[in-house]
């Protein structure tokens, strides 16, 4: 089951929650908190990469830190 991004038009919270896909698409979710079915999706970007022009160079990532110097990879990818 994928999870998803709603938000409540009734009491105005937003939360991630696991459900079917028939689920989502018959408005059958209701809100954690106020037990509304009134939810919308929130589209949120992920995250990019830009990779590095030259040998040896430190990639950047999408939230402007130079990432990978200790050979862990970018932190901010979790």
């Amino acid at each position: 089951m994928p999870f998803y991004d709603l938000h409540c038009g009734s009491c105005d919270k937003e939360f991630n929650i696991m459900a079917t896909m028939a689920e989502k698409t018959e408005r059958r979710i209701a809100c954690p908190i106020c037990g509304s079915t009134d939810m919308s999706t929130v589209y949120k970007s992920a995250p990019f990469f830009i990779k590095s022009g030259g040998r040896g160079e430190v990639p950047a990532c999408a939230q402007g830190n130079i990432c990978g110097a200790s050979g862990m990879g970018c932190p901010h990818a979790s």
